[in-house]
């Protein structure tokens, strides 16, 4: 028989269910069966109203177990929660015993009641030996190239264990002594430990990966370096617009300061009743005056003054013309037509008798050739 759990027992007890008369039924019923074997046909409505009533009993059985079970479950489920609820007030209870206060949040008054936070520790060296040992593959015949491990015999003699260049100096002694033993004992197992001087190493990564990784950190540096002179360009134009503003705001100032100037003067000219007129001259048109004709002047002194032009001027300007129109100069109007001085009635005349005649080729030929 099946053991059942102490709450599905408890909860049959609670309810009355009496699993022997259940299955003396169950007996009975198969009985039964057996006997409609060997006697067919015998009390057929007595057995389809057994069978009818085991059915239903069943049909109840079956209810009661689902039941049963989802019960169980709803009652394991109320035990987790109260269980899970417990525990974490428990947990909650013990952290807020346990939390600790620094020293430096109380004052003066509250340190001396404190009871400082000590952490026990506990040095069981036998059972750490003893679990090692259980737990350790190396003996006396194990080869030293399967373990690496050695002890070393050198001594540590330290002073002050504050000092860290002479700690740090006694265990680099250490070390060396135990590195020099170890290089003894692989020899003697005749076990390779330096690389060869013909030795090449694979490379982790592809030349096609390092290639990748190459032109990626050339991009990175070249859009710095763009970056750096595009913010440079800008600091300069910057720079060049306000140096050119305060150019501009300079001028505006000077000229601005001289026409002051020149407004004061005027006025001054004109309130000083003693000073001469302004037919008699005033000194300050006049000095104006005067900077204008010596510019004046200069232009003349380079285009050669008041003296008469050059042979070659005078002959581009009779080739070119000096301005004015330039178009149909050649073309006949009321004045040259009505020009009758080349005119000549002889030639005219002279011309209808018949002149001398023009010579042929062969003869220009050879009067060409004489001359």
């Amino acid at each position: 028989m099946v053991k059942r759990s102490k709450l599905l027992l408890a909860l049959d007890a609670h309810k009355g269910r009496d699993y022997d008369a259940e299955k003396q039924k169950k007996m009975v019923k198969s009985a039964r069966k057996r006997k409609t074997d060997k006697q067919p046909v015998i009390e057929d409505k007595e057995e389809k109203e057994l069978e009818k009533t085991d059915e239903v009993e069943e049909e109840d059985s079956e209810e009661n177990d689902e039941k049963e079970v989802e019960e169980e479950q709803e009652v394991e489920e109320e035990e987790k929660e109260e269980e899970e609820e417990e525990e974490e007030e428990e947990e909650e209870e013990e952290e807020e015993e346990e939390e600790d206060i620094p020293l430096s949040d109380l004052s003066d008054d509250e340190r001396e009641d404190v009871v400082p936070h000590q952490r026990l520790t506990i040095n069981n060296s036998a059972a750490i030996t003893a679990s090692i040992k259980r737990i350790s593959f190396i003996t006396s015949q194990t080869p030293f190239s399967e373990h690496n491990s050695l002890v070393s015999q050198e001594p540590i003699d330290v002073t002050d264990p504050n000092d860290d260049l002479n700690r740090e100096l006694a265990f680099y002694k250490v070390c060396q002594a135990a590195t020099l033993a170890a290089r003894g004992i692989l020899k003697k197992e005749g076990i390779p430990f330096t690389r060869p001087g013909d030795y090449f190493a694979e490379m982790v990564k592809t030349d096609e990966h390092m290639g990748k990784i190459k032109k990626k950190l050339y991009d990175e540096a070249a859009s710095k370096k763009a970056a750096a002179e595009a913010r440079r360009q800008r600091d300069l134009k910057k720079f060049g617009k306000q140096v050119q503003v305060a150019k501009l705001q300079q001028r505006q100032k000077e000229k601005r300061e001289t026409l002051e100037k020149i407004n004061a003067l005027k006025k001054k000219r004109k309130a000083d009743s003693s000073a001469p007129t302004d037919d008699a001259g005033d000194l300050f048109d006049v000095a104006i005056d005067d900077d204008g004709d010596k510019g004046e002047s200069r232009k003349r002194s380079r285009s050669g003054g008041d003296s008469a032009p050059s042979s070659k001027r005078q002959k581009k300007d009779q080739k070119f013309g000096f301005g004015g129109k330039k178009r149909f100069s050649k073309s006949g109007d009321a004045v040259s037509s009505g020009d009758m001085r080349s005119y000549s009635v002889k030639k005219m005349k002279a011309g209808g008798k018949g002149g001398a005649k023009r010579p042929g080729k062969s003869k220009r030929a050879a009067a060409k050739g004489r001359a």
